[in-house]
């Protein structure tokens, strides 16, 4: 299994490390596609992602956003270029999308990072999104998904006991990807045995 697990005390912190990584990611790849599907865990995390960008610029002029989650205002005001800003109908064949409207010989059309959260029910993003891994949000190189809360600490339970994939089972699909990271805060991760709870904290500052 090449998931891994990341815990922190609050909800924003787990935010603000989240932003931090895709921060990184946009800095380190000028050329990245990176779809957001974040759901009910936006509102921490743009504000987060918000001020990283403002504290550490970073060169926009070539990276595609797809957005599921109508944050277009956010993403414009951290100075992504307005026509490689997407907004994404959720029903959409994301990997057809990119292939038509963001493949330069840059970046080839291959999504770079997916940045969504996994819902109660046990689905990636949104309900209506398409998350498999020939042409869903699974085709992305890395897999980042933000999840916090005790309503969703049964579902990290089941994620983390689950052995199966390619099932009914959404989230259970991300262990068969080779790079994915959960990024919990204290109370979603009361779904995890004690231990486990123990060895993946983490304190970032």
């Amino acid at each position: 299994m090449a998931m891994n697990f990341k815990i922190f005390e609050t909800e924003g912190i787990a935010s603000q490390y989240a932003a931090d990584i895709v921060r990184k990611q946009f800095n380190n790849n000028p050329t990245s596609i990176v779809v957001f599907a974040l759901n009910d865990e936006h509102n921490h995390f743009y504000r987060e992602l918000h001020e990283e960008m403002a504290i550490n610029p970073v060169d926009a002029s070539q990276i595609h956003v797809f957005d599921y989650d109508n944050a277009g205002a956010e993403f414009l005001n951290m100075g992504i270029v307005k026509d490689q800003l997407h907004s994404v109908k959720k029903t959409v064949n994301i990997d057809e999308e990119i292939k038509e409207t963001a493949k330069t010989k840059e970046n080839k059309g291959k999504l770079t990072m997916f940045v969504g959260t996994i819902n109660a029910d046990g689905t990636v993003g949104y309900r209506e999104v398409n998350a498999d891994s020939d042409k869903g949000l699974l085709t992305a190189r890395e897999i980042i998904l933000l999840v916090t809360g005790a309503d969703k600490a049964n579902v990290v339970s089941q994620l983390y006991s689950t052995s199966e994939t390619n099932t009914n089972f959404e989230a259970g699909n991300l262990k068969s990807h080779r790079m994915s990271t959960v990024i919990l805060d204290w109370e979603a991760a009361q779904g995890l045995p004690a231990d486990v709870r123990e060895y993946y904290y983490s304190v970032f500052s």
